[in-house]
Order: C-alpha cells, then structure tokens, then sequence
C-alpha cells in the first residue's frame, strides 16, 4: 500500500504573509491539526501545526507558576497577552521549515518510517514538487480499523 492510498485530501493551505489568527480560523474550520504553507507559485515551503502558534518560551519571559497549554508553558497572567502578541504574527514567523515530506508513491511503511525518525505526527504527501495529500497518525488510526472490517 502507498501513502496515495491513505493520504487524506484535499488539503487546507495558507500563505506565509497570512496571520496565525487566521491559520487559527481555518484550522478550526476545516477541522485540521496543521496546514502547509505554499508560496504563491503553489510550493510547499513550510508548515504549520497548532504547537507552532501555541504560546511558546520564544514569545513570552519565564516566570513563577507556568502551566501548559497547547504543548508550551505559559503564565495565567500572561496568557491573553500571548495570545493576542501571538494571533499578530505572520505565518512565516512562526512556521516549521524545511518541511519533511514523501512521495505519493512510497509505501506506507516507508511513511511510518520517515514520521517515526524525523518525530513528526503528520507528512504532506507530494507528486513531484505539487501538494497532494496529508498523512497523519489518524490515517493510520483508519488503516488498521479498515484492516479488521476486512476480516
């Protein structure tokens, strides 16, 4: 099986000058734990997962009493102030390059392999250079459910 097979699509994208409030949004809207960047040639240039907008030790000074939320640590007192600091922010800013990526042909063991290695838990699927699909661990979540109706 190759990851063409059990790639979700089509995929929500966002451009590098867009805001994180709006990667928020559309997030939120289509239901998505990450959305790839494309520049305005259609190439993938970077990604965007919710830890990447979450409220990181990069965009606020430590202090007493953190606690997490969305993977980072963060204050009560300086929680709507990140917040508001952060959803400013371009895409660019705060976005994870390079991008690993596979190969819509590749099998599925070769994505669990590179997913694995690289300790991502999502992978845009590429036909050459073009955005195709996006394989997370839910994907493989309905591989293996799919794999017991069959028997």
């Amino acid at each position: 099986m190759n990851a063409n097979q059990v790639m979700s699509r089509p995929v929500t994208t966002i451009g590098p000058h867009d805001t994180v409030e709006k990667a928020a949004s559309l997030m939120l809207e289509s239901n998505s734990s990450c959305l790839p960047v494309l520049d305005k040639h259609g190439k993938l240039i970077g990604i965007l997962t919710h830890t990447d907008f979450g409220f990181h030790r990069k965009f606020f000074p430590m202090a007493d009493h953190l606690y997490t939320l969305m993977g980072s640590w963060v204050t009560p007192k300086t929680l709507e102030d990140v917040a508001k600091e952060v959803s400013k922010k371009t895409v660019s800013e705060v976005m994870s390059h390079p991008v690993v990526t596979v190969q819509e042909d590749a099998t599925i063991s070769d994505v669990a392999e590179t997913m694995v290695r690289n300790k991502i838990h999502r992978i845009p699927v590429l036909k050459g250079e073009e955005l195709v699909g996006m394989i997370t661990r839910h994907d493989f979540v309905k591989l293996m459910a799919s794999d017991t109706k069959g028997n």
